[in-house]
């Protein structure tokens, strides 16, 4: 507890050490887009284009509430655009830094989370790396441009970011992060904006047109949003020449978050009937069909249980959680 106080002590003694530097210490504070919209502030230009995605309905027993990690409770998520000239986007998460040297809020995940992101806690950028033109961004904390960025983060977090899209000018590149993994890559492809995207390792970026599209939630909260609209781009797009079985048991082959006794799981449901199927054996176009054809799954928390977002109404689906962990 004290070397949390004292850590926390030192960058908030920093902030206001260095408040005037442009170029040393961390953001002064922070800035919220959706307040400036909402107020029609004459200075920002954008659109807020949802100011509530509406809560859930919990019971006292709901993971939801049993977790204690409180994500029935987040709501309202507003969804915005915002267009910045010349905008500074800083360290792994390229958080937007206003040009009084705060921190866009929206950029963050929002008031309880800012401090927890690398944007909030820097003594020196590097120099900035200048990009002309309009540009947009995939990149925040859990979608970092160095570093692994996890499947569910991808598909509810970065991916969602892209459906406004048609509100930017249609010469709008896109930033993403610099070492995308096979499935990340599909999906842009799918999506036709590919050869529009920039991998980005750079650190401090100076974008001469940056249109900044709000994450739409974090990975477990609340998110009708993201369903919808992820599920009216790609579901069209999957994969016509594939058929999966309609029940199946989806074996995670990451090593992150798995059991000891996975083989055995999979031999049990092979004896029941039920078809076992790799999460990496699989490209993306296919993982969308064969989760969007499914009438039952089942499989361990992770990322892999992401791709429930393709489900058709009345699918059962089977999702295995530690107890000491119901996340």
């Amino acid at each position: 507890t004290l070397w949390v106080a004292v850590t926390r002590g030192f960058w908030e003694f920093a902030r206001l050490l260095f408040s005037n530097s442009t170029r040393v210490g961390p953001p002064a504070g922070t800035f919220s887009v959706y307040q400036a919209l909402r107020c029609g502030w004459p200075k920002l230009n954008g659109r807020i284009v949802l100011h509530d995605q509406g809560v859930p309905r919990v019971t006292g027993d709901s993971l939801l509430v049993t977790s204690g990690m409180h994500q029935h409770l987040e709501q309202p998520w507003p969804i915005l655009w915002s267009e910045h000239s010349n905008a500074r986007l800083i360290t792994e998460s390229l958080a937007l830094l206003m040009p009084d040297k705060t921190l866009c809020i929206e950029s963050v995940y929002n008031e309880k989370r800012w401090r927890t992101d690398t944007a909030s806690r820097f003594l020196r950028l590097p120099p900035p790396t200048r990009l002309a033109g309009n540009w947009t961004s995939m990149v925040s904390l859990w979608v970092p441009n160095r570093g692994f960025a996890y499947y569910g983060h991808w598909l509810h977090d970065a991916f969602p970011r892209l459906a406004l899209l048609p509100e930017f000018p249609l010469d709008t590149q896109i930033i993403v992060p610099a070492d995308l993994r096979p499935y990340q890559k599909e999906s842009l492809e799918l999506l036709g904006v590919w050869d529009r995207c920039r991998p980005t390792p750079e650190r401090h970026l100076e974008v001469e047109h940056y249109f900044f599209s709000s994450p739409t939630s974090m990975i477990d909260c609340y998110n009708p949003y993201a369903v919808h609209v992820t599920r009216k781009v790609l579901l069209p797009k999957r994969d016509p020449n594939y058929t999966g079985p309609k029940k199946f048991f989806f074996e995670r082959t990451f090593k992150n978050r798995t059991i000891e006794n996975s083989a055995e799981v999979s031999d049990f449901f092979r004896s029941q009937g039920w078809a076992v199927v790799r999460d990496m054996d699989l490209t993306f176009a296919q993982t969308i069909k064969l989760f969007s054809e499914a009438d039952a799954i089942c499989s361990f928390m992770g990322s892999n249980m992401s791709n429930v977002i393709f489900c058709k109404p009345g699918c059962l689906v089977m999702h295995m959680v530690p107890d000491f962990w119901p996340d």
